[in-house]
């Protein structure tokens, strides 16, 4: 049962190991910027994740809010040395939509879909299983106290 418990699901997904392989998925999906090498960090990408899982466990379509990334974004552009004015004008904000949507795509992963699709099969079976292990269980209990007597 533990395995099919969200907050459980979210404490490993969102493990150090978990969040490094994601993010080095991430930065590989990721398009760069005019020569610039975007990289998403792991602080970032763990919230997201965390998001992500939730809404796998409550059936939910996978949609992250993107105001972390995208002020991560404009924060390494400034610290490249690209002025706010560019990364805020129609061209910047064109571009921060392209690598928005990426970045969005990025947790469309066949691995969180299959999940999505599959954990409610999954929990039926354990059900279907712990019930009927009750009932034997019990009706071995019975004839069990049956036969001391």
């Amino acid at each position: 049962m533990t395995v099919f418990n969200k907050s459980f699901g979210v404490i490993v997904a969102t493990s150090d190991p978990v969040v490094n392989q994601i993010t080095d998925t991430v930065n590989a999906k990721i398009p760069q910027y005019d020569g610039y090498t975007i990289r998403v960090t792991s602080d970032v990408i763990k919230p997201d994740l965390k998001t992500a899982v939730e809404q796998v466990y409550e059936g939910k379509a996978i949609k992250v809010d993107p105001t972390g990334f995208q002020d991560s974004v404009k924060k390494q552009l400034e610290s490249d040395g690209i002025s706010p004015l560019i990364i805020n004008s129609a061209i910047g904000a064109g571009v921060q939509t392209k690598l928005t949507s990426e970045y969005q795509n990025a947790f469309q992963n066949q691995y969180l879909l299959e999940a999505r699709e599959q954990l409610p099969i999954y929990k039926g079976w354990t059900y279907a299983i712990a019930l009927i292990t009750f009932v034997l269980g019990t009706l071995f209990r019975i004839r069990y106290n049956r036969s001391k007597h």
